[in-house]
């Protein structure tokens, strides 16, 4: 026992000796890094090379490194060429950082591959570490928005797992089908919302805008392709990085709804007839403001926890996330919890195993409030019992009186599952240098059980003695790549050849129960056995895709730019005549900069042009389109006996194929100044043609529409992005970002002809060629009349009746009339964000801008003639307010006989964020030993400035949003740790 005891006591000595022995071969190194005009650096990177050992210069250029001699220093900065220093005797080195090519050196993500940044020659934008870090953010959207010219993400609504969002590259190409674009992450498409990946977890992303760039991903790439790529670990010590946030919300920018008197005394001078509920509740002033009861102050917190490092045969990111959302929106609550495993390992020299795996578990349990109750019910409404227990009617009504609060009783339980892997091996080949082969695998694997039950207690499920829903779902995507590439530079040659042989499958299966009629309500929804009423359904679909592709990329002495690739795809759910298509595209680069007339340029540092064509499709349909299918319905024989029977609901189309999209592209990559100036400037055109559009046919077929590829539409626009050093001084940086991008797509006929053979408009479906896909197309309100009058177009009138425009001028109000007003889509789209740095504090706000898009308020509608539901509160016309505006106060139909909207800009300019950061000073991080420690501040939504009236105008691209969830200010603090 003794020997044991000495044995470990010299074992601990020879540890001490040993840590105090390296210890001692580190000493302080402290220095400035400056530019190469002097000025100093503030945030530069000093790192020891070879290990996670570092630090950031402070606004003086200042920094403080513990490093042994021998080692080597790492300095780096943004936009400056990186330069390495080894440490001698010195312990003061002071380093002076020259401007780089705007990262030219920079290698991106451009599909199956890294490029040069340099070396591209299509539309590609890449969204670095440094800008996705400086977004505090819980979603990707969120962080993505105003970020690059070309790409429009609009907020649907407000939801406490931000997912209600629209994201568009470069417009709408296709009018019935997906505009969406292609995700890729890691390597694997991916499906699933965005909301469910862990924006810390994100290293870079890059956007493929033009066809030369998309169209590698073929059938998939006509509306842009998204490639996010995850962190991935580095050789050196590891380091441990935690981060805590915590966020408010509140409602903003709702409407101005009547109150209960205002409401009351609307209905009386409109000469309706006032229910009990009615009468007692503006007896006793009462005004409930439904909307307020319905929200609350949303909070959110999250955790990040991540372990990053390696060695030189194996590296590795780790990292656990968890995400705790209450929406604004009562009963909205959405939890994440995320686990990320990234590992490479180099099994031998010229074999490499990666591995991109993620478990996530996502809760959406809970049933929030109705809003488009919310904002339409009776404001004299009752909310709840004397109780306290939320009424079933909140009025004596009989129609509209189910209590918008309702869904809060719901019982409800909805929580998925999702596991993600992407594996891959890497052979370099040995004899053959250059040429390496990647195997690259991925299971994607869904599954979602939702159960909701409504009970006695709520009107819904009282009226058939409860009710329950249970759906289970599983999803199952596997996919399987030979990728082959060569490398080689050889004299001013650089060849980088790729081939693409892929498979993929997709399956989707459904078993679901609705039931009715339970004894009580005891076993929610663990009874539906117990139910008089249970109608079982079941769904099973699968699809899969075949592809091969090939590219080639050629450059010349850097200056000299080439690009060809050619793919094909196959795709299971079209026609047995168009299973597969080809898209090729080329494009052309030339770095002008490296010109011998420029080399020695001091004003223009970069200097790019870009040419690019090529073809895209536009796979949209869903499997088993193209073939006939049979509906099924109940019908009673002789015998009362009820049975099945089918009818033909949709006739088979074997050439059934893809949306096709041609484009061009011309583009300008710049860099002025010593870079002070850079930006991108991009013009393209591009025409869709097969659109995938439903064709009226005979009903004698069984079926009265058919999926066909007819139609066209065509788009142009502009995209213009620079970034500014405006000023930079010992102690003071201000940067801006500027992105601004117009554009157009138009109809050019969807399929329809004259008997000429001419094409024609297709007035029904409100398409119109040489318009946009969106358009408004109504009656005009050309005011209120003002006095009554006779035989005017509409006929008899009284004074306050609204006014339509004759647009014809035939002297009559018919369907002829009824105009184009104004647009669905925007026209531009643009973002500001200015950076100010002040020593170690950091401050960015981001202006987001909007402009061009009409709409209609829902709010303003004149149909509720009996007014049975909530409205804005405008200002009726009467005879001593004769306004052009709005009409009287009427329960006539002939107020507003045609049902004509009220159209309104939606036009904003928001001032969307507002980011503080303070970050301790370096010397004050050795002493803590720590790397990094920064607290940071964040609002969002404080202020924006529009014309429209109702709920947000981002919210207004249809009735449904109109009455959404309301658009939130928030509020957020959190802290950074770095080990």
């Amino acid at each position: 026992m003794k020997k044991r005891q000495l044995f470990f006591k010299l074992l601990g000595l020879l540890f001490i000796l040993v840590s105090l022995n390296g210890y001692s071969q580190e000493k302080s190194i402290t220095g400035v890094v400056t530019a190469e005009d002097g000025v100093p650096l503030p945030g530069a990177s000093v790192l020891v090379k070879g290990t996670t050992t570092g630090t950031m210069t402070d606004f003086d250029g200042n920094y403080a490194i513990q490093a042994s001699s021998g080692s080597v220093l790492e300095f780096g900065y943004l936009g400056m060429e990186t330069k390495e220093v080894k440490v001698g005797s010195n312990t003061k080195i002071n380093v002076s950082l020259q401007s780089s090519q705007i990262g030219l050196e920079e290698v991106i993500v451009v599909g199956y591959g890294v490029q040069k940044k340099s070396d591209v020659t299509g539309s590609v934008v890449s969204v670095g570490k440094e800008v996705l870090e400086s977004r505090p953010r819980t979603s990707v959207e969120q962080m993505l928005q105003g970020t690059m010219a070309g790409i429009n993400i609009s907020v649907d609504a407000s939801n406490a797992e931000g997912s209600s969002n629209t994201l568009l590259i470069r417009g709408q190409n296709s009018i019935s089908a997906s505009n969406s674009p292609l995700i890729i992450f890691d390597g694997i498409p991916y499906a699933g919302n965005l909301s469910e990946i862990n924006p810390k977890d994100i290293g870079s992303i890059e956007v493929l805008k033009d066809a030369s760039a998309s169209a590698i991903y073929g059938a998939r790439g006509a509306n842009g392709v998204i490639l996010i790529t995850s962190k991935k670990g580095k050789e050196g010590t590891m380091s441990v990085n935690y981060s805590i946030s915590t966020a408010f919300s509140k409602p903003i920018n709702i409407p101005d709804l009547m109150d209960g008197k205002t409401f009351y005394e609307t209905k009386v001078e409109r000469g309706l007839s006032t229910s009990a509920v009615e009468d007692e509740g503006y007896e006793s002033g009462r005004n409930t403001d439904w909307v307020d009861l319905a929200t609350r102050t949303g909070v959110t917190y999250q955790h990040d926890l991540s372990f990053l490092g390696g060695t030189e045969k194996t590296n590795y990111y780790v990292s656990m996330s968890y995400l705790d959302a209450e929406g604004v929106s009562i009963g909205d609550d959405f939890k994440r919890y995320t686990l990320r495993v990234n590992l490479g390992h180099k099994l031998l020299p010229w074999l490499t195993f990666n591995t991109s795996t993620q478990y996530g578990y996502y809760d959406r349990s809970g049933s929030d409030a109705n809003f488009s109750n919310a904002f339409t019910m009776n404001p004299l409404g009752i909310p709840y019992n004397e109780d306290g227990s939320l009424t079933m009617e909140t009025w004596d009504d009989g129609v509209y009186v189910t209590n918008p609060l309702e869904p809060l009783l719901y019982d409800n339980s909805d929580k998925t599952r999702r596991f993600t892997s992407n594996n891959n091996i890497v052979v370099d080949v040995p004899f053959i240098e250059g040429l390496s082969y990647k195997l690259n695998t991925g299971y994607d694997y869904r599954s979602r059980l939702a159960q909701t039950y409504r009970g006695s207690n709520t009107r819904t499920g009282s009226s058939v003695g409860g009710s329950l829903d249970i759906a289970n779902e599983y999803d199952e995507d596997w996919i399987v790549e030979n990728i082959i590439s060569y490398k080689n530079t050889f004299g001013k040659h650089s060849l980088f050849l790729t081939g693409l042989y892929s498979a993929q499958s997709e399956w989707s299966e459904n078993h679901d129960i609705s039931a009715e009629g339970f004894p009580n309500d005891v076993m929610t929804y663990y009874q539906a056995s117990k139910a008089s009423l249970v109608e079982p359904s079941s769904s099973y679909t699968k699809s899969t895709h075949l592809s091969q592709m090939l590219r080639a990329n050629y450059v010349f002495d850097s200056r000299y730019l080439f690009t060809l690739t050619a793919r094909r795809d196959g795709y299971s759910a079209f026609g047995e005549d168009s299973k597969f298509g080809i898209f090729p595209s080329a494009a052309l680069g030339w770095n002008i900069s490296n010109e011998k007339f420029l080399e020695n340029s001091k004003n223009i540092n970069n200097l790019k042009l870009r040419l690019s064509y090529g073809e895209s499709g536009n796979e949209a349909v869903s499997a088993y389109s193209t073939l006939p299918t049979l509906s099924s319905t109940n019908y009673v024989d002789s015998d009362d006996a009820t049975l099945f029977g089918f009818y033909p609901s949709r006739l088979g189309d074997p050439s059934l194929g893809w949306e096709t999209t041609v484009s061009f592209n011309a583009g300008l990559d710049f860099g002025l100044f010593r870079n002070r100036i850079k930006g991108i400037v991009d013009v393209y055109t591009s025409k869709t043609t097969d659109l995938l559009l439903s064709k009226s046919i005979s009903n004698v077929n069984g079926t009265g529409s058919i999926t066909q590829n007819i139609g066209e539409t065509s788009s142009k626009g502009i995209e213009f992005q620079i970034s500014t050093v405006n000023i930079r001084k010992d102690d003071f940086k201000w940067t801006t970002d500027f992105n601004i991008a117009h554009y157009d797509t138009e109809i050019v006929h969807v399929g329809l002809t004259d008997g000429d053979g001419n094409y024609i408009d297709d007035i029904d479906s409100e398409w119109f060629i040489g318009e946009p896909i969106g358009v408004n197309y109504d009656y005009v309100v050309d005011g209120i009349y003002q006095e009554d009058m006779d035989d005017t177009p509409q006929g008899d009138v009284e004074a306050g009746d609204i006014k339509y425009l004759d647009a014809d001028g035939d002297g009559e109000i018919t369907t002829a009339d009824k105009e184009i007003i104004g647009r669905q889509i925007p026209d531009f789209v643009a973002g500001l964000t200015n950076t100010f740095q002040y020593k170690n504090w950091t401050l960015s706000f981001f202006l987001n801008m909007v402009s061009g898009i009409t709409q209609s308020n829902t709010l303003l509608s004149t149909n509720d003639i009996d007014l049975r539901q909530n409205r804005y509160n405008v200002d009726f016309w009467t005879a001593e307010n004769q306004s052009n505006s709005y009409p009287r106060n009427d329960k006539s139909a002939n107020v507003n006989p045609l049902s004509a909207s009220f159209y309104r800009s939606t036009d904003y300019i928001r001032l969307q964020d507002i980011t503080l950061n303070y970050r301790l000073p370096s010397q004050l991080l050795e002493k803590m030993n720590v790397t990094n420690l920064e607290i940071f501040a964040n609002i969002k939504n404080l202020y924006t400035h529009t014309d429209w009236i109702g709920l947000d105008p981002e919210f207004s691209t249809s009735s449904s949003r109109q009455t959404a969830v309301p658009q939130t200010t928030t509020f957020l603090l959190g802290l950074k740790i770095g080990l």
